[in-house]
This record gives C-alpha cells, structure tokens and sequence, in this order.
C-alpha cells in the first residue's frame, strides 16, 4: 500500500520556533521543579529546620512518580496535540508555586488542599490510561470507577496524615510537579521538536533542551535578588507568574506536529508522508540491546548529574560557606556551560557519530566528578565547569539517540519507558545523597559514589547502537 505524501513545506522560521517553544517549556518544567528551584533550599530549610535528608525526599517523591507514569504518559504523548499537554502543564507549575508560598504547619491552607484534589485527578486519569494499556478488556467505565475510587483512596490518606503539615504540603507539592515534568518536560518537547526536523534534528534538539540550562542558569541568578527583596514566599508568587505567560505563547504558536499541522518535517522525503509511520514499535524496541543499554546508562547519569545539582547549592552555602547570591552565580556558570555543550554536541553529532559523541561526554563528565568527589575548595568550581561540559552533551545525546536510534512510530512508549529508568535515577540520587549527607556529615561519601555510577555508565553505553535505517527518512537534496 502506499504512504501518504507529506504535507506542504512550512515557513521556514516555523520549525525552528517550535525548537525555541520547547526551549522555553523546558527551561520552565525543569527549572521550577528540579534545578532552579534548589535556590530556595537554605531558606527553606532555615525556616522549618528539616533535615537534608527528609527534605530532599521530595525529589524522590517527585521523579519516583514522573518514573512510574511516563510509560502511560507516553502513551498519551503518541496520540494526543502536545500542545494540549504542554498547556497542562503550565497550570500544574503556576498552581505548584502558588502553593509553595503558603506552605504552613497547622491548619489546611485552601490553595493546598487544591493541589491535592488536582494530583488526585490527574493521576486518576493516568490510571485509566494504564488500565487501557495492560488491561484493555476491562473496559472504560470500569476504569474510570477504578481510578475515581483510588483518587478518592488517596485523597482520604492525605486529609488523615499529611494535612497541615508543612513538610508533606512540599511533598504534595511534589507529586503534583510529576505531572507538570510529564506534561510539559522532555518526553513531549523532544517529541514534538523531532518531529518536524529529519535535517538538523540534532542541532533543534540541542535547541530545545538548551531550555534545561537556562532553568539552571537564571532562576538561581535572579531568585536570589528576589528573595533578598520581598522574601522566598512572595519570590515564588512572582515565579509562579512565568508559566502563565508560556500558556499563552504555546496558543499562540503551537499547531501540533507537523501531521496535526498539514506541514511536512524540514528534510523530510516527501515520498514518506508521516514520519509516525516509521521505526520500531514499543514491542520491538525492548527486544533490543540498545534499549536497555540507553535505559541503564541513563539511569546512572541521571543518578549522578541530578544528584549533583540538587546538591550544589547546599554544598556552596552550607559547607563553604558562600553566600546564596555567590552559590547562585556558581549554579549559573555550570548552567551557562552546559547550555553550550548542548548545543554544540547536538550540531556535532548531525556531522559525525553521535555514538562516538555519546561516550566522549561520559568519560568527561566523569573526570569532574572525580574532581568534585576530592571536596577541595579549589576544584570545586572547575569540577563544576568540568561536569557541565559533559553534561550538556550527555543531555542532548540520550534524547537524540532514543529518537533516531528508534524512530518516531511509538517514540512516546519508549521515550516514556527509558524515561522510567532515567527519573528512578534522578529521584533515588538526591534522595539517597541527602541521607548519605546526614549519616556521614559530609559529601564526600555520596560525590564517590556519583563518581562510581558514571564510570559504569560509561561501560554500559558501549552497547549502544542505531536499531534503523535513518537514510531512508531524508529528502535526496
């Protein structure tokens, strides 16, 4: 049977101001829940006097769930707009501040027990999802009523036991970010972004998840001043307002993929009509070696790279006693370089291969952890650089690879699954290195044991390989 020719060309500018929208998604749905956020920490913990470990179990909280639903999450991603979900998410981050302004102990704060009821629908829907998924015979209104019943499950447990309590209030907080990181975070904008390029798709992905670092970058830069100011309760209400503008900008410019759209990709063959169509299915993907070898890497980079920025501001301010405006601008260095890398390897490795790029930036990265595990005040800095180097690189490769290593037919299954493995990382890592904190009263212990991840990492990513034929999917110019 023949494919459907693809659509008209569209405005040359329009393919790269997606790449710029899924930037801006990004530098928001990561910076306000994973990066930029970590500058309000000794605040935080100077006021309710929690220690690292507890606090931080919210970042497990938080990717632990991001973990858990993405598979289903990249189902919704395979069939609905992105812009509906990019939308989502939004709301999800405006409501999350709003509510981190009010945290309190004591009685129920009304913007709180909001949150909750959100969370309780959201992840209701998610479970009908996932009933859909592994139990496709039950039925949708038997799902439905199965979720309802678990979100209202939920809901009771939380009045009963975490109501009034500051420290849950984040921790709810935190589920509720595990929707906006599906929505609006890197499993949709890689999506979306990769659709409409086969030419240049490295260098738009570059593009977009430059997003990440900017998050990193000016959030800890500008906050600072803000808390300074007007204290870290209004400092989230004036975040909270950044989200809103984004909303709009998506209705404005977002139209879907370029299918949803009627466009065709840039150097897209036109002979091949949706690039959906091509690639492996979910089910063919996990039979690979490449699957679990991106998964597994994944999950110890992430383990590492996360558990580093979620630390480093404490680690400035509490142990060498920076200030919070100093560690801020150390935290916008390390930003500002791996936002570079990004970039950089993205258009790299359209040019050579990526695969070679890939484990490069493993085995920098890996040097400044060495460097930052030595917990000398010198290196500390050029660790960082050192790190973010290869970060910024490893960023870009793990998304690219999953795309072009699979292609497009269920990459939001299996962009969902390798996101399970790489969130589990991210939640585990902050969790356990706070604890690691608290038993050892130091850092060393844990920056090790980052340092140990990676270097498996580096192994495991030798395995990697490209499961398609890319060739076909580009134009003849």
């Amino acid at each position: 049977m023949n494919q459907p020719s693809a659509g008209r060309e569209a405005p040359k500018y329009y393919p790269w101001a997606v790449a710029v929208m899924g930037m801006l998604a990004l530098f928001l749905s990561n910076g306000m829940t994973a990066t930029g956020i970590t500058i309000f920490d000794p605040s935080l913990l100077d006021e309710f006097g929690w220690s690292r470990g507890d606090f931080k179990f919210r970042d497990f909280l938080n990717f632990a769930l991001t973990a858990t639903i993405s598979p289903f999450v990249g189902i919704l991603i395979d069939r609905v707009n992105p812009r509906y979900l990019l939308m989502t998410g939004c709301g999800l981050l405006t409501l999350g501040y709003v509510g981190y302004s009010m945290i309190a102990n004591g009685g129920p704060v009304p913007v709180i027990e909001a949150i909750a009821v959100v969370t309780a629908l959201g992840l209701a829907g998610v479970v009908v999802v996932a009933l859909g998924s592994l139990a496709p015979g039950l039925g949708r209104a038997a799902a439905v009523l199965i979720a309802l019943v678990l979100a209202a499950l939920g809901l009771w447990l939380y009045v009963e036991n975490w109501m009034g309590v500051a420290l849950k209030q984040v921790y709810l907080i935190h589920l509720m970010f595990s929707l906006a990181l599906s929505t609006a975070g890197s499993m949709t904008v890689i999506y979306l972004v990769s659709s409409w390029f086969v030419k240049y798709r490295g260098l738009a992905i570059g593009i977009a998840l430059v997003g990440t670092s900017l998050g990193s970058a000016v959030l800890p830069f500008v906050n600072p001043y803000l808390i300074e100011a007007f204290g870290w309760r209004q400092a989230y209400l004036y975040n909270a307002l950044m989200p809103v503008v984004l909303l709009a900008l998506i209705v404005l410019v977002i139209r879907g993929t370029p299918a949803q759209a009627g466009y065709k990709a840039v150097g897209q063959n036109e002979a091949l009509g949706d690039l959906k169509q091509h690639g492996l299915t979910f089910q063919q993907a996990i039979r690979t070696r490449t699957f679990w070898a991106i998964g597994l890497s994944g999950f110890l980079s992430y383990y590492a790279i996360f558990s580093f920025v979620q630390h480093y501001v404490l680690h400035l301010n509490k142990g060498f006693g920076f200030t919070l405006k100093e560690a801020g601008l150390q935290l916008f260095l390390f930003s500002l370089v791996a936002m570079v890398a990004k970039l950089a390897n993205g258009a790299i490795a359209d040019r050579i291969d990526r695969h070679k790029v890939f484990m490069t930036c493993l085995v920098i990265m890996f040097i400044g952890l060495v460097g930052l595990a030595s917990m000398k005040r010198e290196w500390v800095v050029i660790s960082a650089v050192v790190i973010g180097l290869g970060w910024g690189g490893l960023f870009t490769l793990y998304n690219m690879l999953a795309v072009n290593n699979f292609g497009l037919r269920e990459i939001g299954r299996i962009n969902g699954s390798i996101s399970f493995l790489e969130s589990i990382g991210v939640g585990l890592g902050s969790w356990i290195t706070g604890k690691l904190f608290d038993a050892y009263g130091s850092y060393q212990v844990p920056f090790i044991g980052l340092a140990c991840a990676l270097l498996l990492s580096i192994l495991i990513g030798t395995q990697i390989r490209s499961e398609v034929d890319e060739r076909v999917l580009a134009s003849k110019d």
